[in-house]
């Protein structure tokens, strides 16, 4: 039976790490005790920053200046181009946003936007047709490929392969791929791991949590706003599958319904999204999400994931960590189901924290994504690569109409 199909408990199931569960995440939260409201603070931010990405606070303050410095140039670049660069990433070593062009105009235009220009053979238009071709071969699923996409940094593809999931097949595949990139001369790298994908719900209590009725337990995302009135919050759309289902807080009272309608919850190519209303007396929705030691820390608007980019996490699970985002825009075979433009970092996480916080920059933090699923690495105990996936903030912003709820920094 093909990858895809298989059932086994990963519609919902476990990933990434284990951890303990150290203050989660809620935008949706109860009326409080009578008790003083901690307010947002982006301290626990800088200093997870310190620990997951090995940094001292000066050289913190340092690539955080910078960061803002590239996404700024990021705006700027797009702006300034007539068609998407063939790639954009962030490099550590210079501090400065790198775009990958294919003539001396766009050069041109990428070092007045504040960048640096690096040129190369394909463009983005290239490379997109070629992972179209590449998933076309794929079909409903190749054993051992976890999934494919544009290797912005080395102008090519990456192929993903666990490697203790190679069968003949799998190598025919490979071979199949080099005949495919020698014949277009694009680079196709394989990158071999033990790590599977799995989109990560689980049974792990503690924190900042929601319950989509009985079908386990997942994280809160971002609170939104939206048409008459509406407001709820942003999960994973893999949490939201059954329609009008009851959505319990993280008291056990229930705050709404998840997939109202049936019609706000997406789990396949489109993305990994999904919707729930907060209507139940006694909720409301807010700008924070929970951040070191569970100290809330204020939304203040979202932004797109840039390859090389600091990022932070908050899930019921695991918590508060950070790291890298890895690469943007990648196609993931679940084997439940196979989703296009996701984005991978290296920060860990665990069962539970599907539909988590993605935030960057402590000073103004942004929303960046919702925690879509990983590898078995855990932040306890690394066995592999940490491979963490997240879905990008923008797509369910855009489809269903809605707004962040947003505070200050």
């Amino acid at each position: 039976m093909e990858p895809r199909f298989r059932k086994a408990a990963l519609r919902c199931a476990a990933v990434a790490a284990v951890m303990a569960t150290v203050g989660p995440l809620g935008p949706a939260h109860s009326v409080p005790l009578p008790r003083p409201t901690p307010q947002p603070s982006p301290r626990g931010l800088l200093d997870a920053m310190r620990r997951d990405l090995r940094l001292t606070a000066e050289q913190v303050r340092t690539r955080l200046a910078q960061e803002a410095d590239a996404h700024r140039a990021a705006a700027a670049v797009r702006r300034a181009l007539a068609t998407p660069p063939a790639g954009m990433w962030f490099d550590r070593t210079s501090g400065k946003l790198v775009v990958a062009v294919t003539g001396p105009a766009d050069a041109q235009r990428v070092k007045a936007a504040g960048a640096i220009p690096k040129t190369v053979r394909h463009s983005r238009a290239v490379l997109t047709a070629l992972v179209h071709k590449v998933a076309r071969r794929v079909g409903k699923g190749v054993p051992g490929v976890t999934g494919w996409g544009v290797d912005e940094r080395a102008n090519g593809l990456v192929i993903r392969v666990d490697r203790t999931k190679h069968t003949a097949r799998t190598a025919a595949f490979e071979k199949d791929l080099r005949d495919l990139g020698t014949r277009a001369k694009v680079r196709i790298t394989v990158e071999r791991s033990n790590q599977t994908p799995r989109q990560q719900g689980g049974t792990v209590v503690g924190g900042e949590r929601w319950m989509p009725g009985n079908e386990g337990i997942c994280s809160i995302g971002f609170s939104v706003t939206g048409p008459q009135g509406f407001q709820g919050f942003l999960t994973a759309g893999h949490c939201t599958l059954t329609p009008d289902q009851a959505a319990f807080g993280k008291d056990g009272t229930r705050m709404g319904t998840s997939n109202p309608g049936g019609n706000y919850s997406v789990n396949g190519h489109e993305g990994d999204f999904g919707l729930v209303r907060v209507d139940q007396p006694g909720w409301t929705v807010g700008s924070a999400v929970a951040g070191q030691g569970g100290t809330p820390v204020a939304v203040t608007g979202s932004q797109e994931g840039l390859a090389g980019m600091s990022i932070c996490r908050s899930g019921q699970s695991s918590g508060w960590h950070c790291g890298e985002i890895t690469r943007i825009d990648q196609t993931v075979d679940y084997g439940t189901t196979i989703i296009d433009g996701l984005g991978y970092t290296n920060a860990c996480s665990a069962a539970g924290d599907s539909g988590g916080s993605y935030v960057t920059q402590p000073n103004a933090p942004m929303a960046v994504g919702l925690h879509s699923g990983g590898g078995a690495a855990t932040c306890g105990n690394f066995g592999g690569d940490t491979v963490t996936i997240f879905q990008p903030i923008t797509k369910p912003l855009t489809k269903w109409n809605l707004r962040l709820k947003t505070g200050s920094p």
